[in-house]
């Protein structure tokens, strides 16, 4: 019973750390959020797909039964053809009850305004697709920065309990004084009201991290239980800005609808129509027989506008929205580029104060031996004990938070040039 025990335990604890970085980031690729961009990219193919099919002929058949309330005339018949049958002693076919069936056809010869709609299609199903890696970047940045955000929280919490442990055993020797009446009672008042300070702090890291493990269960799916271990394996990329892609290809696309709508408005629209059509003729009111005549016409037509002030508003509106789209683009591109030369920046500057921060550490440990020793011994308050207890702390969290740091900028500088971090972190 004993080993089932540890066996199932056993099996907890390998499950708990079986998740690898690399794991969360498949894990991405699987979630609805994912699965709507995939529709969405095969929602714009579609539709490039159904401008494209209008290229194609339009065949339809057709067979409908009439009964007439008058003799009706089976087909129509002009002056001439009508003439010709009454010289012929040939009655003119007219029934009561008139049956046809047939086909049409009908396909465009040119036809501006569709190649244009085509060029438009093609720019978002494009625009689409890049959409959908974007965005597929944008998780995976998300999950790279609630990641370090757990490692940053993870550390400070071993440093929190590390103060904890220190201030107990402060907190012990300063007893034993007060019990040979060498220090009053009060002295541990001010050691027991930072231990519950530091107790409030532990509790809101729990907060935070649930917060976090959450972030991570929304954009993959698994609850985690612990931070994942990650390391830097490559550089990113600097290629051109990967962000504006899909910007640039909605301005494409607009553009694309705006000559749409002048060929609409201004080019002419040439097609060519096929129509046949079998009619029979019950019980011909002259001859009372069965009549079969067949009917039919090919037919090349052109059409074009010629006044539509409606027309001339849409080119109007469709121009306005291009210049917007230029604008926002314009307005993205600089402050993208911005934010690239700031992280840049801040990623040397971050390792310079890395170093800077750890240093420090060891310097406020040091200062921190020497108060712990200085208390004991009465040449100290507690206050200033304290305060040395509090800047290490503050070093320590400082050092944490400039590594968190330092992952988030390169999960946002991995957004802005597309690179996949499926590469970069490990």
């Amino acid at each position: 019973m004993k080993k089932g025990v540890l066996f199932i335990v056993a099996i907890f604890i390998v499950n708990l750390h079986a998740t690898t970085i690399t794991e969360l980031f498949n894990k991405i690729e699987k979630q609805p959020s994912n699965k709507i961009d995939i529709l969405n990219e095969h929602m714009a193919q579609s539709a490039k797909d159904k401008v494209n099919s209008n290229y194609y002929p339009k065949v339809d058949v057709f067979a409908n039964y009439t009964h007439y309330n008058s003799p009706t005339n089976l087909l129509p018949l002009d002056p001439l053809e009508a003439g010709k049958l009454i010289q012929q002693h040939e009655s003119l076919p007219f029934a009561n009850t008139i049956q046809r069936f047939g086909v049409k056809v009908s396909m465009p010869i040119f036809m501006k305004e569709l190649s244009d709609l085509s060029e438009k299609t093609e720019h978002l199903a494009k625009g689409a697709k890049l959409k959908k890696r974007l965005n597929l970047y944008k998780k995976e940045a998300i999950l790279v920065g609630a990641n370090s955000g757990l490692e940053y929280i993870y550390h400070l919490k071993e440093a929190l309990n590390a103060t904890k442990k220190s201030i107990l055993k402060t907190r012990s020797d300063i007893k034993v004084s007060i019990d040979n009446g060498r220090m009053p009672g009060i002295a541990l008042d001010k050691i027991d009201e930072k231990l519950n300070q530091i107790e409030i702090s532990i509790n809101n890291i729990e907060i935070k991290k649930t917060t976090l493990f959450s972030q991570i269960e929304t954009i993959t799916g698994i609850e985690l239980r612990e931070k994942v271990p990650m390391q830097l394996t490559a550089d990113v990329e600097k290629n051109e800005i990967f962000a504006l892609k899909s910007l640039q290809e909605a301005i494409s696309a607009a553009q694309s609808d705006l000559k749409a709508t002048k060929s609409k408005r201004y080019y002419p629209k040439v097609g060519f129509n096929v129509f046949w059509s079998e009619n029979y003729a019950q019980n011909d009111t002259n001859t009372h027989d069965d009549v079969n005549k067949g009917y039919g016409y090919y037919q090349v037509g052109i059409s074009m506008p010629l006044f539509d002030k409606t027309g001339d508003t849409d080119i109007e509106l469709k121009q306005i929205e291009v210049m917007k789209n230029k604008m926002r683009l314009k307005k993205t591109e600089h402050e993208l580029k911005i934010e690239a030369k700031s992280l840049l920046k801040q990623l040397k500057l971050l390792e310079h104060s890395k170093e800077l921060r750890k240093s420090n550490i060891e310097k406020k440990e040091s200062l921190l031996a020497y108060a712990k020793v200085a208390t004991k011994e009465g040449r100290m308050t507690q206050e200033d004990y304290l305060r040395y207890e509090d800047e290490l702390i503050r070093a320590k969290s400082s050092y944490f938070e400039i590594i968190s740091q330092k992952w988030q900028n390169i999960a946002k500088l991995a957004v802005i040039y597309g690179n996949d971090l499926r590469r970069i972190v490990k």
